[in-house]
């Protein structure tokens, strides 16, 4: 899309809700500031034409046998906008990729539905349809549908309750518009500070480096201050709440009384603040701090678990396990050459399970395995055994989070185990990486990039084996860790 002038975009509420700063710095960012930027990836390229593929293929099959007619020439903004009216007041039942424009606000949405129901052009009006490669509907999506369903009600004269997404499985999702307005005015209401000029005060979220381009921008400005944006898990509303109250700074928050401001403002309450005040105090000496015992009690034998998988395509292609026996480590992978082969490896994954012992724990780091099992399993079905390796589980990340108290800004295993002394050997280094590195094994046929992931996964594995063993080593007791640590010095991890 063209665009002439400021406008308020669509784009502008994912980017808001990925790094605040990213729609103020894609407005006023300096020459200087602009060196900073990331670039797409060829990937993050390659996906986005995947997404208008993808999308053009939903609604071919979807809507098959119906009239549907583009608004989209790429001309500019204002043309496109005074195409999509013009086929609006035509009346045309399904309007692909039109512009709806007013004042300094403008969208695209996917589809625009003709429904029966007066508006100013007539006895009908329409209703804004997405198509998303999503399960669910985010919030987000709905940020966008009430934006386009707001720019609609100022053209037709008659707000569309109903927006829906239609997701990657092919089901519509509509919700209630009217319910989630005032939220959304809420967002207009900061998003037009920002085009206004208006810096947000500093944020600093895992999203702003992986999805946004301004992360380094993020990272420099609070640490510019030592800003509290640096405290761990703490959100946007948390942080108004403590500036509002005078604590802008992590020394201000390592010298708060949470007693004091249990409840002074909605949200704030003695505990959270507990957390906070300790991440800030962990932050200002470098000190880690085992809050309580973590009680590991492992059963039977030990194993770790990691999956690689390609979310463009929704495919799990990589099950990485490290098992701890006596004799030694081992690992084991199942692999899915190929994206058709994920049944199969998930046959065999079952196999596998059927020779386990009867007994033993299996680690993980977060809970994304324990869904992508579930996800599986409705599609290809699951087994006693299954549900034995669930019921043996024990999330690693919860653990930690839940006693131990880092110096880091972050708490991945990508930030934790390198803090601890952990190095991966893989010229991969992050799954975003692993998902670019298989799409491109997918066409090269390279086995050296698979012996790369597969390597990968390795240490993946490897690095949650390295952080139980740290936990039953280091965090037997509550007690704190200054430097210079007990355990190896760790590599920098931010």
């Amino acid at each position: 899309m063209s665009l002439h002038r400021d406008y308020l975009t669509a784009s502008d509420f994912y980017h808001f809700l990925q790094c605040p700063h990213w729609p103020y710095y894609d407005r006023f960012a300096t020459a200087e500031e602009q060196k900073l930027r990331r670039e797409p990836t060829q990937s993050e390229l390659d996906r986005r034409e995947d997404g208008i593929a993808h999308e053009q293929q939903v609604i071919a099959k979807l809507f098959s046998g119906k009239e549907i007619i583009e608004a989209r020439n790429e001309r500019d903004a204002e043309h496109d906008a005074e195409a999509t009216l013009t086929l609006m007041k035509q009346g045309v039942s399904l309007i692909y990729q039109g512009t709806l424009t007013f004042g300094d606000w403008t969208g695209r949405p996917d589809l625009l539905e003709r429904r029966d129901g007066p508006s100013v052009f007539g006895d009908w009006h329409y209703v804004p349809v997405d198509v998303k490669s999503t399960h669910h509907l985010e919030k987000y999506q709905k940020l966008q549908l009430v934006f386009y369903a707001s720019l609609l009600e100022r053209i037709q004269h008659r707000f569309p309750s109903e927006p829906a997404i239609i997701n990657r499985d092919g089901l519509r999702m509509p919700f209630f518009a009217e319910e989630f307005v005032p939220e959304f005015e809420g967002f207009v209401a900061e998003l037009e500070q920002i085009r206004a000029g208006e810096k947000p005060d500093p944020v600093l979220r895992k999203s702003c480096n992986d999805s946004g381009p301004w992360g380094k921008l993020c990272l420099r400005d609070a640490q510019a201050t030592n800003d509290i944006a640096l405290l761990y898990n703490v959100d946007v509303k948390k942080l108004r709440l403590l500036r509002d109250l005078g604590i802008r700074t992590i020394d201000d928050a390592a010298k708060m009384n949470p007693i004091v401001l249990d409840g002074a403002a909605l949200g704030l309450r003695e505990h959270g603040l507990s957390v906070m005040k300790r991440q800030a105090q962990s932050l200002q000496t470098q000190s880690v701090i085992v809050r309580e015992p973590v009680s590991l009690n492992t059963r039977g034998l030990e194993i770790h678990f990691d999956i690689e998988s390609d979310p463009p395509n929704d495919v799990d292609y990589l099950y990485g396990f490290l098992l701890r026996y006596a004799t030694g480590d081992e690992y084991k992978a199942f692999v899915a050459r190929r994206l058709e082969d994920e049944g199969d490896m998930w046959k065999s994954f079952l196999a596998w399970l059927e020779t386990l012992p009867p007994e033993y724990t299996v680690y993980h780091f977060a809970n994304y395995e324990v869904n992508r099992l579930s996800i599986l399993e409705q599609r290809y079905g699951g087994s006693p055994w299954l549900d034995l390796f669930r019921s043996s589980m024990v999330d690693l990340k919860e653990l930690t989070t839940h006693s131990i108290t880092f110096p880091l800004y972050f708490y991945g295993l990508k930030n934790i185990a390198p803090f601890l002394g952990f190095t991966w050997r893989s010229d991969v280094k992050g799954g975003s990486q692993s998902v670019d590195v298989f799409e491109t094994y997918l066409e090269t046929r390279d086995e050296a990039l698979l012996d790369s992931i597969i390597l990968y996964n390795e240490d993946d594995v490897r690095a949650t084996a390295h952080l139980k063993d740290w936990l039953a080593a280091y965090a037997k007791k509550a007690t704190v860790h200054e430097l210079p640590y007990p355990w190896e010095l760790p590599q920098l991890p931010l």
